[in-house]
């Protein structure tokens, strides 16, 4: 099957904020700097800047309509997506077309790959085996009402979620559409926490919605990437070019573009070799997001 852009079956390492990572963004991060109140900062220069209708992309929606001809997504198994992204997205705060860009971009939204091979999921939000640790065990850290928003959104606390080679269709397994939507938008909730809570503790203003782009990127390559491309960002540009970073769509995709600066400021955390995949990986994710969930308007303001 020939694709408009090239997708990954490689399962991705996930990285949560367990003590062990909450040593590394300590020691990624000078946290001397005193605390702020957080102002709304507008996104993008515009009021709403992900598009009402997604993908967005042509070469995506053409891309979409040659896997519905494959049946490769079925019409049932796609509005079943849409309707659980409408729904988990909104107790959660998550922008839907980032979520549904996501899982896009994970899976071509197939919700079953790896069942035959009884693998990891590699499907629909390629969950990692700590991705479903933290599901599981963790998500208090992140929602004071964890098992009361998990009910709201499927009818009850379905936990422990697995992916139950045995019975796909249950409740509480990650081949179930609405679950593996629900669970995936719980650890993208999580990744934003994550670094909201340290761009607060750093001081740092962002705009609260471009965030949940940085958010997308760390679930799919790991916090500490994230981190480290921030700090990177910092070195070479100062707070100044950081914020601007955080703030401002043309400078982050000015600099998610930056192959070089991409690849530079992740080399601290990774191997040579895969360092330059992971930036490969990380620059073509941020531009297919993009170009997936924002608004054309948006899109034509960026360098």
């Amino acid at each position: 099957m020939k694709t408009f852009f090239k997708h990954s079956r490689t399962r991705f390492v996930v990285f949560f904020l367990g003590s062990g990572f909450a040593l590394m963004a300590l020691g990624l991060w000078n946290f001397s700097r005193p605390l702020f109140h957080r102002r709304s900062v507008s996104f993008f220069s515009a009021s709403a800047p992900f598009a009402d209708h997604y993908p967005q992309a042509q070469r995506m929606v053409a891309e979409l309509a040659h896997l519905r001809a494959l049946n490769y997504v079925s019409a049932a198994n796609e509005n079943s997506i849409h309707n659980s992204v409408k729904i988990a997205a909104a107790p959660l705060g998550i922008p839907s077309p980032v979520l549904w860009c996501l899982l896009f971009q994970e899976s071509r939204l197939n919700h079953l790959s790896g069942l035959e091979e009884k693998s990891l999921t590699t499907g629909l939000g390629q969950f990692s085996f700590s991705a479903f640790f933290e599901i599981n065990h963790q998500l208090s850290r992140y929602l004071p009402t964890a098992k009361k928003t998990v009910a709201n959104i499927l009818g009850r606390d379905v936990r422990p979620i697995s992916a139950d080679y045995n019975d796909p269709s249950a409740i509480h397994s990650y081949y179930h559409i609405p679950t593996a939507v629900t669970a995936s938008a719980l650890f993208l909730h999580n990744r934003y926490v994550q670094l909201s809570r340290i761009a607060q503790q750093r001081g740092l203003d962002f705009s609260p919605e471009l965030l949940w782009a940085w958010a997308a990127l760390s679930y799919n390559k790991g916090g500490r990437t994230v981190l480290s491309l921030w700090n990177g960002i910092e070195q070479r540009f100062g707070e100044e070019g950081l914020v601007a970073a955080l703030q401002n769509s043309s400078h982050f995709t000015q600099f998610l573009q930056n192959g070089e600066l991409v690849h530079s400021a992740i080399s601290y955390i990774w191997t040579d070799g895969r360092s330059r995949a992971y930036a490969d990986e990380l620059i073509t994710h941020a531009k297919n997001l993009g170009d997936c969930s924002l608004k054309p308007s948006v899109l034509e303001g960026s360098p």
